[in-house]
């Protein structure tokens, strides 16, 4: 075949050359002669022999048109199977179980040593693939090669680690005919793993392999291997943290809870567990419809787990978000499960509103915009300036000032100590704003009141408070106070003469929004606008952080993280590393969690963590029952029967086009030809002695 065989009628080019070497004459060689003079003349009679001559270099001329033109054509050809000497050869895919669980003692080690063995026992013709499955990815992490390169499987094997995900054995099998290829041997499936129960699909139909394919299970786990591990935390009160305990030790343990916050020890205490218990289980019958879940028909004795919970006092709370560990000391055989992060929060976020007066319009107004908020809910609390003096902060999640004049200076104070520790704040400029340029105000400059009317022009909608800009040109400023913002300062809104109304600035370790006018019917009618609910509501929120999304999660699990490729943002793992590159800006909206520990996500919002922990299911070591284990291994099908040609026509194989290397081939013989040529052809003369 040909892509294209009209070229082939450069075919007839051939002859060429065998013109030019049949009319090819021979230079005669001329002699001295001493005299012609007793010579009797007479007329020569001359006969041309023609004959082919060189003829190696007529086969290379001849052989270079033939290349050219068959280049030119395109020569497709089909490819052919090797034949394989041994007609029992197989295709032993090494399936290694990369989970959590195969990081506990002595596994993983003993997985290496049974994937040697299995290497070792391949038979000359079989052939070797090594595939790792851990969490959502089965990747291939050496392609299938004959029994005789079995050192570059050796050197792979020696690349894979155990992670902290969790294998499911359904996505495994279901996948199978993927990762194994079409065109392939009998294949037996080496899969080498400690069989967790916990791992089984919630149907028994996925575990089911490709035709042609026999599951081959290597148990690496022991009987009854003993694991303590933290189950989940709960928050029975605002100052208890309650740590439920879990272990399948048959002996009692006595271990230590330890409270961390923010990285320091904030608390500790003793306790003892277990032991776990062995119970007779009854699960459900074969001769029932199969169920969902895995299932055996025998009765089992079973490990009951045995359970702890170890309550520990909390810290004083406080208005930013706090990282919270709890450990269990000493670690045992698997120690990523005896850590549990958490992030520390207010339930429910209380806003305070502070004014001059509780009752003035202002604060009502503000009081019932952020209150209006349903998702998520924050809970506002009214109150005199004047009593925030004496008062902590530490329990709100943000405050609203509706007139800083309003402030004395122990509250100025006591506001800007609870922003500079790490709160948020919503402060509103009115007359005399300018003298108190200390506390809140501090670096920032507030001018003269400008009383000429005006409108909004331009608005920040990339800020999460201001997602919703419209209606803010409806607005009527009748007066605002002249501000002159630092260059670390954000202008979100600015005004038709260049004047900015809203600031956003930071303060230390928290977040403030200042606003250029208060709220009173002379100044503007913001209060009185629709869009004055929206905005006190997104602004809340995101002064507050309730707006955030997931704040915990587990490794494999798929967690919107808020970002967009808009507005962007970066995430960092929990050993500071980037996980967001250029290429992934575009869906940085979701993330799947690899490590457990703290993610930062960095964003135009702010910051804030997730906390990751391991899958709790792969803390549960019990085992799959050998019931299970045989009904899975009796669900392989035959292979498919190859169909006759009466019943079916043959399926061409994709063809190969080959032109680039016979074009090749032609340069290289040209090449030749012309050396040949130059040494065949070069005129030799005779030298008179």
């Amino acid at each position: 075949m040909f892509l294209a065989p009209a070229f082939l009628a450069g075919l007839l080019a051939i002859a060429l050359p065998l013109w030019l070497h049949r009319v090819a004459r021979a230079n005669p060689t001329r002699h001295p002669f001493a005299s012609l003079m007793l010579l009797e003349a007479s007329e020569t009679q001359r006969t041309a022999k023609r004959t082919l001559r060189y003829w190696l270099l007529l086969a290379l001329r001849i052989l270079l048109l033939v290349l050219l033109a068959l280049a030119f054509a395109g020569p497709l050809v089909s490819p052919r199977a090797v034949p394989v000497v041994n007609p029992d050869a197989r295709l032993h895919a090494i399936v290694m179980d990369t989970s959590l669980s195969m990081r506990h003692g002595e596994r993983w080690q003993r997985a290496i040593d049974v994937a040697g063995s299995v290497i070792d026992a391949a038979k000359p013709g079989d052939q070797l693939l090594l595939v790792e499955a851990g969490g959502r990815r089965i990747d291939v992490v050496h392609n299938a090669v004959p029994v005789g390169e079995s050192d570059k499987v050796r050197m792979a094997l020696r690349t894979i680690q155990p992670g902290v995900d969790r294998l499911d054995y359904g996505l495994l099998m279901s996948t199978a005919s993927g990762w194994l290829g079409t065109t392939r041997l009998p294949v037996e499936l080496h899969l080498i793993s400690d069989l967790q129960q916990s791992a089984g699909p919630l149907r028994f139909a996925d575990l089911e392999p490709p035709a042609g394919t026999k599951p081959v299970f290597h148990d690496i786990g022991e009987p009854n291997a003993a694991n303590t591990y933290i189950d989940g935390i709960e928050r029975p009160a605002a100052e208890t943290l309650a740590v439920n305990v879990k272990t399948s030790a048959t002996s009692i343990q006595r271990r230590e809870a330890v409270l961390f916050v923010d990285g320091s020890e904030v608390a500790r205490r003793s306790f003892q567990i277990g032991p776990a218990v062995t119970a007779a289980s009854m699960h459900e019958g074969e001769g029932n419809p199969p169920p969902d879940l895995l299932s055996q028909s025998t009765q089992s004795q079973d490990l009951a787990l045995a359970s702890a919970q170890v309550q520990l006092p909390l810290p004083p709370p406080t208005p930013s978000v706090r990282r919270m560990e709890v450990r269990l000391e000493p670690q045992d055989a698997l120690p990523q499960d005896d850590r549990h992060y958490a992030i520390l929060q207010h339930a429910d976020p209380r806003v305070l509103v502070l004014s001059r007066n509780r009752e003035a319009d202002d604060a009502v107004y503000a009081a019932a915009a952020i209150g209006s908020l349903t998702t998520p809910r924050l809970v506002t609390e009214q109150r005199n300036t004047q009593e925030v003096e004496n008062r902590g902060l530490q329990n709100y999640a943000a405050v609203v000032v509706t007139d800083v004049n309003a402030l004395s200076s122990a509250a100025n104070t006591r506001i800007t100590d609870y922003v500079r520790a790490g709160g948020a704040a919503l402060v509103m400029l009115g007359p005399g704003a300018a003298e108190r340029s200390v506390g809140l105000l501090a670096d920032l400059p507030v001018r003269n009141v400008v009383t000429q009317p005006t409108r909004v022009a331009q608005v920040d909608t990339s800020h999460p408070a201001l997602r919703q800009a419209e209606g803010w040109q409806d607005i009527h400023f009748l007066r605002h106070l002249q501000i002159t913002p630092a260059a670390s300062d954000k202008v979100l809104i600015e005004l038709q003469d260049g004047e900015p109304l809203l600031i956003e600035r930071a303060l230390g370790a928290g977040r403030l929004l200042v606003l250029a006018t208060p709220l009173a019917r002379d100044w503007n009618d913001f209060a009185t606008h629709p869009l004055f609910v929206n905005f006190m509501s997104q602004a809340t929120t995101w002064l507050t952080g309730a707006g955030a999304s997931t704040t915990s999660s587990r490794v494999g699990a798929v967690v919107p993280t808020g970002l967009t490729a808009t507005h962007g943002g970066q995430i960092f793992d929990p050993e500071g590393r980037r996980v967001l590159n250029l290429n992934d800006t575009a869906s940085a909206d979701r993330l799947i969690p690899t490590l457990a520990g703290f993610y930062e996500i960095r964003s135009d919002g702010g910051v804030r963590w997730l906390a990751v922990n391991t899958d709790i299911r792969e803390s549960n070591l019990a085992r799959m029952s050998e019931a299970s284990l045989q009904r899975w291994q009796s669900m392989q099908r035959a292979a498919p029967i190859p169909v006759s040609p009466e019943s079916e026509a043959p399926v061409e194989a994709p063809r190969i086009a080959i032109g680039y290397w016979v074009l090749l081939l032609f340069a290289l013989l040209f090449v030749a030809e012309i050396l040949y040529g130059n040494h065949a052809l070069a005129v030799r003369r005779e030298v008179p002695r």
